[in-house]
């Protein structure tokens, strides 16, 4: 059975995801920021998970070296949520007066 095109491209609709207008500007420039806080350390980048990433290279003694460094907090990193000390947690909203957004960013000794 041979289905109409509009059938066949309604099925697969819900694989394909939105441009979004600013993304590749975002992740080049977040990519950008891993690279060089990498380099900072005489290290490349390696690997990018959630709210942190790995830098690889070479100590002093010519030893392999592998960083894990966090992502800023504050950092969306999902549907509510964000960067906190390396985590994705989610953001914590007063329902009540929802001006009041409590992120990590802003809060003291999460870093």
């Amino acid at each position: 059975m041979i289905l109409p095109l509009s059938v066949v491209l309604l099925a697969a609709s819900s694989y394909l995801h939105a441009v979004q207008p600013n993304a590749d500007t975002c992740s080049a420039e977040l990519e950008e920021h891993m690279k060089t806080r990498c380099s900072n350390f005489n290290a490349r980048f390696h690997g990018f998970s959630g709210c942190s990433f790995t830098c690889q290279g070479k100590n002093n003694l010519g030893q392999d070296k592998i960083m894990k460094l966090n992502l800023m907090d504050g950092l969306p990193c999902g549907l509510c949520k964000e960067c906190c000390g390396g985590v994705c947690t989610p953001v914590k909203i007063d329902f009540k007066n929802q001006l009041a957004l409590e992120s990590c960013g802003q809060q003291k000794g999460c870093s």
